[in-house]
């Protein structure tokens, strides 16, 4: 039997691994901590605090301060939701895609674990392509 002191409580306790880190009491409290720090960063919400990002309503860099927050406080205060349809009238053209039922889903998730929206994974690919064939834009 190896001797431990729980990460959580601080208490002592006995287990036969001697890897455990947490009393029988803090198991599942460890557990359900780990099960929402997966599931936060499966979904894709969670940033890392303390990196920069860039607003998609105004387009100014930011340090997040939380692993949720999608805008920089200037915008976060003024608009909670619909991104600057001014901005985006003046900076941006707007083009429509068609793709095969059921595969938005599947672009958006691949756009997602590469760390990209979907309109940045379409731009880096038309630009990773003129690059390899050759192509004019």
């Amino acid at each position: 039997m190896f001797k431990h002191k729980c990460e959580l409580c601080g208490m002592e306790f006995e287990s036969k691994s001697n890897r455990a880190k947490n009393c029988i009491y803090c198991r599942d409290k460890a557990q359900a901590a780990r099960n929402r720090a997966y599931a936060e960063k499966k979904s894709g919400n969670a940033m890392k605090i303390g990196s920069e990002q860039v607003c998609p309503i105004c387009g100014k860099t930011y340090t997040v301060n939380s692993s949720v927050q999608k805008y920089c406080k200037g915008c976060t205060a003024s608009k909670k939701s619909a991104p600057n349809t001014e901005y985006l009238k003046g900076h941006y053209d707007y083009i429509c895609v068609n793709v095969p039922k059921g595969d938005r889903e599947k672009i958006k998730a691949y756009a997602e674990s590469q760390g990209m929206s979907v309109n940045k994974l379409l731009l880096t690919a038309l630009e990773e392509y003129k690059s390899n064939h050759g192509g004019k834009g």
